[in-house]
């Protein structure tokens, strides 16, 4: 199976420095960085937003941005030196405090992560815990801790019920546990959110496949395969082509 695929969406935030000249410059130029990391332009995402920073370079969602900018440029040695400056400055912000789970889960420092989204916890928003549940969960599934993992997982889709990530992360817990069938529900969830790729049909065919359904699996390892996922061509060549008839 694949492994989980972190996510960070970083939104424009409005930073009001109480000197309306300098807010409007910054948001102006956040409002373009957020475009160009839109368009995958991370470099030019980045001049403008250190061009906000050279503005007012507290200003914590231009901080965000760059740390964000960095990770999407698979630039961990940057990200996580910016994030751990931006913890030193607000230790109990729990923007931050995310931003650094995310990295160092992306770098596979999983312990750290947990503790990161520990702390983030006791001061995030209430609309955004199941992104730390979650986020935190993840993390406890690759430390092999499946107990704690669950309860992340769970907790996070009792936070929010509409958000394919968190059934797309419980759905892969499911599947290491060999609880196929709880997969499959869970795989289903986040097809029904709209969420149809190649690797989340490769998923899903495997947890038919393993539940001796083949009926079910090949369709979906077909239609994964179509998508460009070469381990569904693997499998759907191996297992789901028809006998060539014998010929007389």
């Amino acid at each position: 199976m694949k492994k989980l695929t972190l996510l960070i969406t970083l939104s424009l935030l409005i930073w009001n420095t109480g000197i309306p000249q300098t807010s409007e410059r910054i948001t102006s130029l956040l409002a373009d960085a957020d475009s160009l990391i839109t368009g995958n332009r991370l470099q030019e995402a980045l001049a403008k937003t250190e061009e906000a920073l050279s503005v007012s370079g507290s200003n914590k969602t231009a901080q965000q941005y760059r740390i964000n900018i960095y990770y999407l440029m698979q630039n961990n040695k940057e990200a996580l030196r910016y994030a751990d400056d931006a913890v030193k400055k607000y230790p109990q912000d729990p923007d931050f405090l995310y931003l650094r789970g995310i990295i160092n889960n992306s770098a596979g420092r999983y312990g750290k992560a947990v503790d990161d989204f520990t702390d983030a916890l006791e001061s995030a928003k209430r609309e955004e815990l199941y992104k730390y549940y979650l986020n935190r969960g993840v993390a406890n599934y690759y430390l092999t801790d499946y107990e704690s993992a669950m309860t992340d997982l769970n907790r996070a889709v009792e936070l929010n019920d509409t958000a394919a990530s968190v059934y797309q992360g419980r759905a892969m817990l499911h599947y290491d546990l060999k609880d196929y069938s709880a997969a499959v529900d869970d795989f289903n969830k986040v097809l029904e959110l709209g969420e149809e790729n190649a690797a989340l049909l490769f998923n899903l065919g495997m947890c038919y496949f393993r539940l001796e359904q083949k009926e079910k699996a090949c369709p979906l390892l077909q239609k994964s395969c179509s998508l460009g996922n070469k381990n569904a061509c693997r499998m759907s060549l191996m297992e789901c082509v028809k006998a060539i008839p014998e010929v007389r």
